[in-house]
């Protein structure tokens, strides 16, 4: 399996940065640790910083990207913007929320093949939940997004909740026959919608918006091929 060069910055709230850096593998979900070359040793970043803040990151991959986020007891909890390396206009967006660093804490990164098809929708809550869905499709279909971690639907997951921050990404293009990313009701109506941004050639931002969940909502999206 190929193998290619990740890296990052995390800046926190005291003004230090904490540098990322590793070599990790295509098509697997990673750590991905600090560069040991401003670092010492590589360290998952809650055990080089417990206590620090981080409010602004960016990673980003040699050819493709699926997500990023701090993986804390279990949880998603912070959403990480990433990109593709030569696509990156913005080298520190800022977090949805500031997140202090515990011990034990990872960055955990999604390193897809320029040709991996894995969309995924970033989700950041009024109730500051922290949620990533995905899905692969392989051909026209109604794609269903599911929760990276539990496989649920988005309405089973964030149910009386409301996505208040979205970054969705996507290398499908003109395969694509929805606005975006679709949240439908338990009637199929539409209530919201995400970008659909290809990570291999723009960099990916969140955007603001209001979106209600509740049981039985489904995020989705359409595909010609």
């Amino acid at each position: 399996m190929a193998t290619n060069t990740v890296t990052g910055n995390l800046i926190c709230s005291d003004g230090t940065n904490i540098p990322l850096n590793a070599e990790l593998a295509e098509g697997t979900e990673s750590d991905l640790t600090t560069s040991t070359v401003y670092t010492v040793s590589a360290q998952n970043v809650g055990d080089f910083a417990p206590g620090k803040t981080v409010t602004h990151a960016l990673v980003s991959s040699d050819n493709g990207a699926g997500y990023c986020y701090i993986l804390s007891q279990g949880l998603v909890a912070a959403l990480i913007p990433y990109s593709v390396k030569g696509a990156v206009t913005n080298g520190s967006p800022a977090l949805c929320q500031p997140y202090t660093l515990r011990a034990g804490d990872k960055v955990r990164y999604m390193n897809n093949t320029a040709a991996d098809r894995e969309a995924a929708m970033s989700c950041y809550t009024a109730r500051g939940v922290s949620r990533i869905f995905v899905v692969t499709p392989t051909g026209g279909a109604t794609n269903v997004l599911v929760d990276l971690q539990t496989g649920n639907n988005i309405g089973d997951t964030l149910q009386g909740d409301r996505i208040i921050k979205v970054m969705g990404t996507s290398v499908d293009g003109s395969k694509i026959e929805t606005q975006g990313f679709f949240t439908v009701d338990a009637l199929g109506n539409v209530v919201g919608t995400s970008s659909a941004t290809n990570p291999i050639v723009q960099q990916p931002e969140f955007s603001s918006c209001s979106i209600p969940i509740a049981l039985n909502y489904k995020a989705q999206f359409l595909t010609n091929a």
